[in-house]
């Protein structure tokens, strides 16, 4: 799945398929979208030379793991606890 400089891994849109509810999927895919642009994601995940690490953000139901990848924003895994 891609979707605006965003690609999810396989398992990430497994998570996504099976969330009950379409609020369960906009928390989500709202938390994908602040993460790149937190204070602590830094060097800047959408410069095509940052470091490509896994990194984990936290929203108020969901969590998900990603990585910077040539420019764009990889979800490896999403996690829901609502």
């Amino acid at each position: 799945m891609h979707r605006c400089g965003t690609v999810f891994e396989e398992l990430a849109v497994e998570v996504m398929a099976e969330l009950a509810t379409d609020e369960a999927r906009r928390e989500v895919l709202g938390l994908v979208e602040l993460a790149p642009a937190g204070p602590r994601a830094w060097p800047d995940v959408r410069d095509p030379g940052s470091i490509e690490e896994i990194r984990e953000a936290f929203g108020t139901r969901c969590w998900i793991q990603y990585m910077p990848h040539a420019g764009v924003i990889e979800v490896r895994e999403i996690g829901w606890a609502g």
